[in-house]
């Protein structure tokens, strides 16, 4: 009951289809209702949902945001995306999707609110449409998300894969791998460079970590900037004023 169509904003997506998209993203499966219940119940007696509420916004007016619904569903802790990490996020421009375990004592369900809102409000800045969106414009996209998780909330919330790969390595797998597509269009084709791919010899995480260095190394050259500001720049104009321009 979860994925009917007419309970989410995509018109064009058939029931099963919704449902393979959160099931890829982190939704909690069928089988796992009982432990779906009590998570529910949890987030109530932590007033979850009030909290996430006013986070959200806030993050909208500081943003100058969109009003898009917050789906909040319980989190597959095996398999999928994010493994076991506890929480996941999707967002399109319509709408954003947190996936959430247990409460913790450091809330960090604002990291995934604050990343894929962040999503949300670039998606709506640039006009993007996912088939025509540009491999460097994803990158950009997924840098500015975490690095709004950052200026938030800290270094302890941002993601383990800010940190997984030293500048030098990711230099090489960016002239090597990444910067003969950067103009590759369409979503669906980043998957692999975005994620990982053993097959393409893409490292796991790197296009994260990649659009998350070009947005610090671009802001740490440019103090003046704002996230809001950020926010209105082009993927090309960060790149280039990136630690992952040869100057």
């Amino acid at each position: 009951m979860l994925c009917r169509a007419e309970d989410h904003p995509f018109p064009e997506f058939t029931e099963k289809e919704i449902q393979r998209l959160l099931h890829f993203y982190g939704l909690f499966k069928p089988e796992n209702y009982q432990r779906a219940e009590m998570l529910v119940k949890e987030w109530k007696e932590h007033q979850l949902y009030s909290r996430l509420e006013k986070e959200f916004k806030r993050l909208k007016k500081m943003w100058r945001g969109p009003d898009v619904p917050v789906y909040l569903y319980p989190f597959q802790e095996t398999g999928g995306l994010f493994g076991k990490r506890g929480r996941g996020g999707a967002a399109f421009k319509e709408a954003l999707y947190i996936f959430y375990g247990a409460p913790s004592e450091k809330d960090d369900w604002k990291a995934v609110l604050a990343h894929e809102y962040n999503h949300v409000c670039r998606l709506h800045q640039g006009s993007y449409s996912l088939n025509k969106v540009t491999l460097l414009d994803s990158l950009i996209i997924e840098g500015l998300g975490e690095y709004a998780v950052l200026q938030l909330y800290g270094e302890e919330y941002t993601a383990p894969w800010t940190q997984r790969y030293s500048d030098r390595h990711l230099k090489q797998i960016w002239k090597k791998k990444y910067l003969p597509s950067i103009y590759l269009r369409g979503q669906e084709k980043h998957m692999d460079y975005l994620y990982g791919s053993q097959r393409q010899g893409l490292p796991k995480w790197a296009g994260y970590q990649l659009g998350y260095r070009m947005v610090e190394s671009y802001h740490r050259s440019h103090p003046e900037e704002t996230m809001l500001s950020l926010l209105q720049k082009s993927a090309a104009e960060i790149y280039h004023g990136s630690l992952f321009t040869d100057k």
